[in-house]
C-alpha cells in the first residue's frame, strides 16, 4: 500500500504544481494587458481596429 500512497502524493503534488504555474501565467498575462492599456492610453491609441479605406468606400 505504500506504493499507492507515494503515487497519490506525487499526483497531488503534480496537480498543485500545474495550478501554481497556471496562476502565474494568468497573473503575468493580466499585468501585461494592464501595461499595454496604459501604454495605449499614453500614446492615444484607441482599442478599436481601424477600417481600411477600401472597406469604408465599399460601404458608402
Amino acid at each position: 500500500m505504500e506504493g499507492m500512497t507515494y503515487l497519490a502524493v506525487a499526483y497531488l503534488g503534480m496537480l498543485v504544481a500545474i495550478a501554481l504555474w497556471t496562476w502565474t501565467v494568468v497573473q503575468r498575462s493580466r499585468r501585461l494587458d494592464q501595461r499595454l492599456h496604459a501604454l495605449e492610453g499614453v500614446a492615444g491609441v484607441d482599442d478599436q481596429p481601424r477600417k481600411s479605406d477600401d472597406e469604408a468606400e465599399h460601404k458608402a
